[in-house]
């Protein structure tokens, strides 16, 4: 059929889709945020400290409800580089222990490794607070014993309070000796004293000493 001027051109062919694609055409992928999953170590670095930090509470637990905890040191050295192994305070005045001292105190206590005990005196006699003491003698000069109990009792929480010539009444006191005296707080609710009362060498080489145990009146 002829056209007349200003008709509009009809075409069978069908109109052609738009390049856009629709909501949820499938013919282009759409922009949506992705989620990536946290990464799982750290978490686990976390677990495992928090493990840890609950194992090593219940060990430490287990030793403190236990009551006899242990001397932490095997050997000091002093001060002319003498290395110097330890026998345990439990060990060395056994015969002065009964329910007290307190652990946390006989544990806290040593004496040179070889030493000899050689005598040991109750005062208190569980009438009063304790009052004890026990004598040794070391194959270690005097200087030596000395510089061991300026070294060793810092060591082990105590506190120094007196070094020098010992005074008069002390047990183990005799001419020219030495005393260092230190402190220290107690789980039993009181300080306690401990006096390192050391001899002159003897002739022999042989140096005496004497621990001085006792419970302060004055509590914490």
């Amino acid at each position: 059929m002829p056209t007349t001027p200003g008709d509009a051109a009809i075409s069978d062919s069908p109109t052609p889709s738009s390049s856009i694609p629709s909501p949820g055409d499938g013919s282009a992928t759409e922009d949506r945020p992705t989620f990536t999953p946290a990464t799982r170590g750290p978490a686990l670095i976390v677990l495992g400290i928090a493990v840890f930090i609950l194992i090593a509470g219940a060990v430490a637990s287990v030793l403190v409800s236990s009551g006899h905890p242990t001397l932490h040191l095997t050997s000091i050295t002093i001060a002319d580089g003498t290395v110097v192994h330890l026998t345990p305070g439990r060990t060395a005045l056994a015969p002065i222990v009964d329910s007290q001292p307190p652990p946390d105190i006989l544990a806290n206590l040593a004496v040179p490794a070889g030493s000899h005990r050689t005598g040991w005196v109750n005062s208190d006699q569980g009438a009063t607070r304790y009052d004890r003491w026990a004598s040794f003698s070391s194959g270690l000069a005097s200087d030596q014993l000395v510089s061991f109990y300026r070294v060793l009792l810092p060591r082990l929480g105590w506190k120094l309070t007196y070094d020098g010539p010992s005074s008069n009444g002390v047990p183990g006191n005799t001419a020219g000796a030495t005393e260092v005296l230190a402190t220290r707080a107690s789980s039993d609710g009181y300080y306690w004293q401990l006096g390192a009362v050391v001899a002159p060498t003897s002739g022999s080489g042989a140096t005496s000493f004497t621990l001085v145990l006792y419970e302060q009146s004055s509590s914490l």
